[in-house]
Order: C-alpha cells, then sequence, then structure tokens
C-alpha cells in the first residue's frame, strides 16, 4: 500500500519481489482494522457497521415481546456480540473525522432501544443512564485514556514514543484542520486527572533511564 494524500498526480512506486511487481493495493485488512491508502478508515467503519447490524438482527430476534429474553439477558448479549465490536480497535478508528464516527454512533442507540423495549422516539441519553451504558463517544474516549495509562506505564513499549512525541503537539498545533495523533487527542483528557505531564516527563528521561 502506498499511503499518501496528495491530490496531485503521482505514480505508485514500483517494488519486486523475485523480479514480480508487487501489486499496489488501495486497502488492506491488518489486525482486523481495515487501512485504505489515504488513512481515511472509511471502509472500516463501513465494514464495522455491517458487522454490527447483523449482530442486530439476532437481538432482534431474541427480543421478541411476548417469548424474548428479559432486560438483563438482552443488555448482556448486546455487550458481547455488539459492544465487543466496537471496542475493537476503537483506539485507532477513533481518529477518523467525526461525520465517519457518526455511522456507528447510533448502533448503541437502536441495541439500547431493543435491549429496553424503549420507543423510537426515547432519548438516547435517558437509554444509556437506564442500561447504565455510557454514549459511545464517552466510552471511545474512556478506552483511549485507559490504553494511553497502560502504554504510559511501559516506556519500553516501541509505541510509547511514536505516542508520547512532544513534537507532534507542535507539529498539529499550527495544523488546526488536521486531526492529531491520539497523544495529541488525548492530552486534554490526561490533564483534567493530571497524568498527561507525567506521561511525557516518561518520554523526556527515557534516554537517562535506559543509560542508567
Amino acid at each position: 500500500m502506498h499511503f499518501c494524500r496528495l491530490r496531485s498526480a503521482h505514480p505508485n512506486p514500483e517494488l519486486t519481489l523475485n523480479g514480480t511487481l508487487v501489486p499496489v493495493v488501495e486497502q488492506t485488512k491488518f489486525l482486523a482494522v481495515i487501512f485504505d491508502n489515504k488513512l481515511t478508515l472509511l471502509p472500516h467503519i463501513r465494514y464495522l457497521k455491517e458487522k454490527c447490524v447483523k449482530a442486530l438482527n439476532l437481538l432482534c430476534v431474541v427480543a421478541h415481546t411476548s417469548w424474548g429474553a428479559d432486560q438483563r439477558t438482552l443488555l448482556h448479549l448486546y455487550r458481547s456480540l455488539v459492544r465487543s465490536k466496537l471496542d475493537y480497535g476503537s483506539v485507532v478508528y477513533g481518529s477518523t473525522r467525526e461525520s465517519y464516527l457518526r455511522m456507528v454512533d447510533p448502533i448503541q442507540n437502536h441495541a439500547l432501544r431493543l435491549c429496553l423495549g424503549a420507543f423510537i422516539t426515547s432519548p438516547a441519553s435517558g437509554m444509556c443512564v437506564q442500561a447504565n451504558e455510557p454514549q459511545f463517544y464517552i466510552r471511545r474516549r474512556m478506552l483511549s485514556i485507559q490504553y494511553s495509562l497502560r502504554l504510559g506505564s511501559s516506556t519500553s513499549n516501541p509505541a510509547y514514543k511514536t505516542v508520547f512525541n512532544p513534537k507532534f503537539k507542535a507539529s498539529f498545533s499550527s495544523k488546526p484542520n488536521q486531526i492529531p495523533t491520539l497523544g495529541v487527542r488525548i492530552a486534554p483528557e490526561l490533564e483534567k486527572i493530571g497524568l498527561s505531564g507525567i506521561l511525557y516527563l516518561g518520554y523526556l528521561f527515557q534516554p537517562l533511564l535506559h543509560g542508567c
């Protein structure tokens, strides 16, 4: 794959393996996450929505009004069949545009309506309170914070330097229209709990620690 966002025409690199030209593809799946050559992650969002809709169809059958499962069982099925799919890779696909993320946000609302037997006009915030589930955009932020804290506790992790590199903050501050990296996006959330400075200090003192 040739990852590039240039709009002007430019040729793809030609790579050969044992004299055979390696074909260039526009998207590929890696660890169940679909990456496209523009890094929009839109193909993965569409794939994720399709998988969740199939799980919702199963939930519709089990949530029958006359012989279906009770509310507790339905919520357990939602967390096992639907929410687990939405959670997987959310730290990665959460870096896409907000308009793309809105494609998967209604999935949780639909599932909670089935589990709670709520009307279609029921507000999403009220259903989340009744089901003891945060709205999914909040859950994505929570999962990103948890991942950042786990990563911050292991400075030897190769991803640590990439996520918490201070130079990215200066780069994206001059480009407000571009979507920042995970470390830049999550920094305000970590500052609220007083951990942002600690994680970045770990990056700064990492060479000294390795030298000891």
